[in-house]
Protein backbone atom coordinates (compact mmCIF):
# COMPACT_ATOMS: atom_id res chain seq x y z
CA UNK A 1 0.00 0.00 0.00
CA UNK A 2 3.29 2.33 0.86
CA UNK A 3 4.59 1.63 -2.68
CA UNK A 4 1.40 2.61 -4.32
CA UNK A 5 1.28 5.79 -2.70
CA UNK A 6 4.99 6.71 -3.37
CA UNK A 7 4.30 6.20 -6.92
CA UNK A 8 1.52 8.25 -7.26
CA UNK A 9 3.16 10.56 -5.44
CA UNK A 10 6.25 10.59 -7.50
CA UNK A 11 3.93 11.17 -10.76
CA UNK A 12 2.48 13.57 -8.85
CA UNK A 13 5.56 15.63 -8.21
CA UNK A 14 6.64 15.15 -12.39
CA UNK A 15 3.33 15.91 -13.70
CA UNK A 16 2.79 19.78 -11.48
CA UNK A 17 6.84 19.88 -12.29
CA UNK A 18 6.36 19.72 -16.69
CA UNK A 19 5.94 22.53 -18.58
CA UNK A 20 2.36 23.75 -19.85
CA UNK A 21 1.04 23.01 -23.89
CA UNK A 22 2.24 26.03 -26.40
CA UNK A 23 -0.17 27.48 -28.12
CA UNK A 24 0.45 26.32 -31.61
CA UNK A 25 -1.37 28.97 -33.97
CA UNK A 26 0.47 32.10 -32.01
CA UNK A 27 4.34 30.88 -32.61
CA UNK A 28 7.12 30.84 -35.36
CA UNK A 29 10.41 29.62 -35.41
CA UNK A 30 13.41 31.47 -33.73
CA UNK A 31 16.07 30.89 -36.24
CA UNK A 32 18.11 32.82 -33.89
CA UNK A 33 18.06 29.96 -30.92
CA UNK A 34 15.80 27.15 -32.16
CA UNK A 35 13.20 27.81 -30.17
CA UNK A 36 9.74 29.02 -31.18
CA UNK A 37 8.32 32.90 -30.42
CA UNK A 38 5.62 35.21 -31.25
CA UNK A 39 8.19 37.76 -31.30
CA UNK A 40 9.84 36.47 -34.17
CA UNK A 41 7.19 36.72 -36.13
CA UNK A 42 6.24 40.06 -35.69
CA UNK A 43 9.83 40.65 -36.16
CA UNK A 44 10.51 39.18 -39.26
CA UNK A 45 7.41 40.89 -40.76
CA UNK A 46 8.94 44.29 -39.39
CA UNK A 47 12.11 43.26 -40.95
CA UNK A 48 10.67 43.04 -44.32
CA UNK A 49 9.05 46.21 -44.06
CA UNK A 50 12.02 47.51 -42.68
CA UNK A 51 14.50 46.37 -46.01
CA UNK A 52 11.50 47.77 -48.21
CA UNK A 53 11.91 51.48 -46.44
CA UNK A 54 16.07 50.41 -46.90
CA UNK A 55 15.57 49.98 -50.86
CA UNK A 56 13.92 53.31 -51.07
CA UNK A 57 16.57 55.12 -49.56
CA UNK A 58 18.99 53.64 -51.37
CA UNK A 59 16.67 54.95 -54.82
CA UNK A 60 16.88 58.09 -53.09
CA UNK A 61 20.93 57.91 -52.86
CA UNK A 62 21.11 57.46 -56.48
CA UNK A 63 18.80 60.13 -57.08
CA UNK A 64 20.93 62.15 -54.63
CA UNK A 65 24.34 61.13 -57.15
CA UNK A 66 22.48 62.20 -59.96
CA UNK A 67 21.37 65.47 -58.39
CA UNK A 68 24.90 66.23 -57.65
CA UNK A 69 26.11 65.49 -60.83
CA UNK A 70 23.68 68.09 -61.97
CA UNK A 71 24.99 70.58 -59.80
CA UNK A 72 28.66 69.94 -60.62
CA UNK A 73 28.11 70.43 -63.99
CA UNK A 74 26.52 73.83 -63.97
CA UNK A 75 28.96 74.55 -61.62
CA UNK A 76 31.46 73.35 -64.03
CA UNK A 77 30.55 75.38 -66.76
CA UNK A 78 32.93 78.87 -67.44
CA UNK A 79 29.98 81.29 -67.21
CA UNK A 80 27.85 79.60 -64.18
CA UNK A 81 24.24 80.47 -64.85
CA UNK A 82 22.44 81.40 -61.31
CA UNK A 83 19.03 80.17 -62.38
CA UNK A 84 20.34 76.75 -63.41
CA UNK A 85 22.18 76.42 -60.63
CA UNK A 86 19.38 77.66 -58.55
CA UNK A 87 17.10 75.14 -59.93
CA UNK A 88 19.89 72.19 -59.65
CA UNK A 89 20.25 72.99 -55.98
CA UNK A 90 17.13 73.11 -54.91
CA UNK A 91 15.77 70.09 -56.91
CA UNK A 92 19.31 68.53 -55.07
CA UNK A 93 18.28 69.66 -51.70
CA UNK A 94 14.47 68.37 -52.14
CA UNK A 95 16.40 64.93 -52.78
CA UNK A 96 18.50 65.21 -49.40
CA UNK A 97 15.25 66.12 -47.32
CA UNK A 98 13.41 63.27 -49.04
CA UNK A 99 16.06 60.45 -48.11
CA UNK A 100 16.26 61.84 -44.86
CA UNK A 101 12.26 61.63 -44.87
CA UNK A 102 12.36 57.68 -45.76
CA UNK A 103 14.96 56.99 -42.95
CA UNK A 104 12.97 58.31 -40.12
CA UNK A 105 10.26 56.15 -41.05
CA UNK A 106 12.71 53.42 -41.45
CA UNK A 107 14.45 54.02 -37.82
CA UNK A 108 10.82 54.29 -36.47
CA UNK A 109 9.80 50.84 -38.18
CA UNK A 110 13.37 48.89 -36.90
CA UNK A 111 13.17 50.51 -33.21
CA UNK A 112 16.02 49.84 -30.83
CA UNK A 113 16.03 46.12 -31.21
CA UNK A 114 16.78 45.34 -35.31
CA UNK A 115 20.34 44.61 -35.83
CA UNK A 116 20.39 47.75 -38.76
CA UNK A 117 19.29 50.29 -35.95
CA UNK A 118 23.11 51.40 -35.52
CA UNK A 119 23.63 51.64 -39.31
CA UNK A 120 20.53 54.16 -39.64
CA UNK A 121 21.77 55.87 -37.04
CA UNK A 122 25.55 56.14 -38.75
CA UNK A 123 22.99 57.30 -41.72
CA UNK A 124 20.80 59.91 -40.07
CA UNK A 125 24.44 61.35 -39.17
CA UNK A 126 25.71 61.07 -42.43
CA UNK A 127 22.64 62.62 -43.32
CA UNK A 128 22.76 65.53 -41.46
CA UNK A 129 25.99 66.67 -42.79
CA UNK A 130 25.28 66.33 -46.38
CA UNK A 131 22.31 68.44 -46.09
CA UNK A 132 24.30 71.14 -44.06
CA UNK A 133 27.16 70.82 -47.20
CA UNK A 134 24.58 70.97 -49.92
CA UNK A 135 22.89 73.87 -48.14
CA UNK A 136 26.33 75.37 -48.29
CA UNK A 137 26.77 75.56 -52.04
CA UNK A 138 27.27 79.05 -53.84
CA UNK A 139 27.46 78.65 -57.29
CA UNK A 140 31.18 78.70 -58.22
CA UNK A 141 33.91 76.28 -58.87
CA UNK A 142 35.06 77.05 -54.97
CA UNK A 143 32.00 74.44 -54.54
CA UNK A 144 33.94 71.76 -56.73
CA UNK A 145 35.69 70.48 -53.34
CA UNK A 146 32.33 70.19 -51.27
CA UNK A 147 30.59 68.13 -54.29
CA UNK A 148 33.30 65.76 -54.22
CA UNK A 149 32.73 65.26 -50.71
CA UNK A 150 29.51 64.66 -51.26
CA UNK A 151 29.53 62.29 -54.36
CA UNK A 152 32.05 60.11 -51.80
CA UNK A 153 29.38 60.05 -48.66
CA UNK A 154 26.65 59.25 -50.88
CA UNK A 155 28.22 56.36 -52.36
CA UNK A 156 29.55 55.31 -48.51
CA UNK A 157 25.83 55.86 -47.62
CA UNK A 158 24.47 53.63 -50.36
CA UNK A 159 27.29 50.82 -48.94
CA UNK A 160 25.80 51.48 -45.33
CA UNK A 161 22.20 50.82 -46.61
CA UNK A 162 23.14 48.10 -48.15
CA UNK A 163 24.74 46.36 -45.14
CA UNK A 164 21.58 48.04 -43.18
CA UNK A 165 19.45 45.84 -45.23
CA UNK A 166 21.43 42.72 -44.78
CA UNK A 167 21.27 42.81 -40.99
CA UNK A 168 17.64 44.17 -40.65
CA UNK A 169 16.78 40.23 -42.45
CA UNK A 170 19.09 38.23 -40.18
CA UNK A 171 17.22 35.46 -38.86
CA UNK A 172 14.25 35.95 -41.53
Amino acid sequence: MRYTQLVLSLLFTFAIALPGPVQLDAVAPDHFSGTVSKVAAVDCNNAKLLAEGIDKNIAAQKQEQADVAAVKDVVNKDNVNAAQFDEAKKKFLNTIQSGIDIRKNNQQIAGANNAASAGLAKVANAQAKELSQAQSLKGSKADLDTIGQLETAFAGGIKQNEQNKEDALKGC
